[in-house]
């Protein structure tokens, strides 16, 4: 988690109302990442590619590897499949940015997402009108702009009139942050004047691989069947987006048992149990939660303020956080309750990631630990920060003292081996 401000962060009590709204803005981007398919199946097909290279890189006998590196093209590969598809599911990206706009309308059409002409899904169109430039654009609606829009929704739903009455109104890009709403407003007018059911709408939405078609086809069935009319709650909502939405996919328990299996394949030594330790209690927590209260996250809403705020204390209590940096690269960490880990070492689940930048020659740099890690070795002396950080993280797994790149590239056995920009 980041919260780009020069605060500190290690005891929320003491933080701003403003502050606190952020935190919690990326604290349920957080939930959603652990509590929903759609979140679980992004990490599971960002692992699967990380995993996928570093193991093949692994069998070669050239100590060079050509970086972007590309999965193999198998479409018998379920995580091939998957990885193809991603693209649709989470839809177009939140960048650039819109202050105000207007949605003029959405359709379905069908996407090629593989080789075979039977390789087609539906996709949701949106067009919209940027009313500060009159200018019209398309968009494919999907899990970025649902994610992004539910985590806005919460934010205001806490903190709106609370910073109001200090003085201060939350800004919002209305692309992304509230077309899920918008959208909401075209479908059932109605029911987009409740935020709670949207916000839950958007989670139930995420319970699936394809959040934005789920969405669609969710509100298009509580307006036909008339939901409001009915005067039943959001537990009923989530019961009814559960048997609209199941359609063939897995259920949450086997999404989130095969994921949890996938990430501790990571951390395979000893010296990083405390990692998987991590991530069983975590899981083994969310999903109780999932199966007995699906609609804790309006639960914890409608208690307000958090700082106050008794569910979302016990949530936090429970689950903690993972790694949350400032704007300074400050770091913290809040540990689940009842966790008293030995070698736990938060800092490599954000080292994994730069994994991804390298074998996808991402730029700028390959590695955005730098200044963390700079940072970090004011605690701890052996933590070195050098030119190599900005150019070849990888080479630092031959020194006597690793940095958290390092550890991960010698962990994995990628020690000899040497990635290479592919000529333009």
């Amino acid at each position: 988690m980041k919260i780009d401000l020069p605060v500190d962060l290690s005891n929320l009590r003491d933080i701003t109302d403003g502050t606190f709204s952020l935190y919690f803005h990326e604290y349920i981007h957080f939930i959603q990442d652990i509590s929903t398919i759609y979140g679980l199946m992004n990490i599971s097909t960002i692992t699967y590619y990380i995993q996928d290279v570093a193991h093949r890189v692994g069998k070669q006998q050239a100590k060079e590897f050509t970086i972007p590196m590309p999965l193999l093209n198998d479409n018998r590969d379920y995580g091939f499949n998957n990885f193809a598809l991603r693209k649709f599911y989470i839809g177009s990206g939140i960048n650039p940015k819109h202050t105000k706009i207007n949605l003029v309308s959405y359709r379905k059409k069908m996407a090629q997402w593989g080789e075979s002409p039977e390789d087609e899904l539906p996709v949701v169109i949106v067009e919209a009108k940027d009313l500060n430039t009159q200018e019209h654009f398309e968009f494919e609606f999907g899990g970025n702009h649902i994610t992004e829009g539910m985590a806005y929704l919460c934010e205001q739903y806490v903190y709106s009139d609370i910073l109001k009455q200090q003085g201060h109104i939350i800004p919002a890009d209305e692309y992304p942050y509230l077309v899920a709403l918008k959208i909401a407003e075209l479908i059932y007018p109605e029911l987009a004047k409740e935020p709670l059911l949207v916000i839950a709408a958007c989670d139930a939405s995420l319970m699936t691989y394809h959040p934005g078609l789920s969405y669609i086809r969710l509100l298009d069935n509580l307006r036909q069947t008339d939901f409001l009319s009915n005067e039943i709650g959001i537990g009923d909502l989530y019961n009814r987006a559960k048997v609209l939405l199941k359609g063939s996919h897995e259920d949450f328990d086997t999404v989130l048992e095969t994921v949890r299996n996938e990430i501790k394949l990571n951390f395979k030594d000893k010296n990083f149990e405390g990692n998987n330790q991590w991530v069983d209690l975590l899981f083994d927590r969310i999903k109780d939660f999932r199966s007995k209260v699906p609609e804790f996250i309006t639960d914890i809403l409608q208690f307000g303020d958090l700082k106050k705020n008794e569910i979302f204390g016990m949530f936090h209590s429970l689950f903690g956080s993972p790694l949350v940096l400032n704007g300074e690269e400050d770091a913290t960490i809040s540990l689940p309750l009842g966790f008293i880990p030995n070698n736990f070492h938060p800092s490599l689940f954000w080292a994994i990631n730069q994994m991804l930048r390298i074998f996808s020659n991402q730029q700028p740099t390959p590695c955005e630990l730098k200044e963390y890690c700079l940072k970090s070795s004011r605690h701890d002396p052996k933590l070195k920060v050098d030119s190599r950080c900005d150019t070849a993280p990888w080479e630092r797994c031959q020194d006597t003292d690793l940095c958290p790149v390092a550890i991960v590239w010698r962990h994995w056995g990628l020690s000899p081996y040497v990635p290479v920009p592919q000529a333009v």
